[in-house]
């Protein structure tokens, strides 16, 4: 399975200049463009975590196309946010600005919790490699795994980075 994770950078402090309402409004119009995003490219939201938002990406019948949908989705949710961002910034709003992280793993899915209350979920090392990309992603960049990479190598123009721990 393949893992997408997004989150917004600076959300803290554009919390903080703000009133909940209106923190909460600007959280539904991304989380409603970005959504859109991930279904259009096959992808299945996995759920909300604050500002965060996790994707999964599945190969139907063994087809290694998990990996691309999940990389296309990224850069299409680059590509959607900059228009966004681009109405905001005309109704005098901050820019919205996100990092994304790609990870390719075993992972196991199911309902977790307790019997009173259930969640769908995914985990596994490869859901926190997925995370741990995300959270040190700079705003704009997409950081995929080398077990994605591996997957996509040749269908995408990247540059290889230090190894992040």
């Amino acid at each position: 399975m393949t893992l997408l994770f997004s989150d917004i950078r600076g959300f803290t402090a554009m919390s903080e200049k703000r009133e909940p309402p209106e923190i909460v409004r600007m959280l539904n119009e991304y989380f409603e463009l970005m959504v859109d995003v991930i279904f259009k490219h096959e992808g299945t939201l996995d759920k909300f975590v604050g500002d965060e938002i996790i994707a999964l990406f599945r190969s139907a019948g063994g087809i290694p196309s998990a990996e691309r949908k999940a990389v296309e989705c990224a850069l299409d949710m680059l590509q959607v946010l900059s228009e966004f961002n681009r109405t905001r910034a005309s109704e005098g709003q901050e820019q919205i600005r996100i990092g994304i992280g790609i990870n390719t793993g075993t992972v196991v899915t199911g309902a977790l919790g307790s019997s009173r209350a259930l969640q769908y979920t995914a985990i596994g090392d490869a859901v926190n490699t997925a995370s741990r990309l995300c959270s040190v992603a700079k705003p704009g960049e997409v950081l995929i795994s080398e077990a994605t990479f591996g997957k996509v190598g040749g269908a995408i123009a990247a540059t290889a980075l230090p190894p992040v721990r």
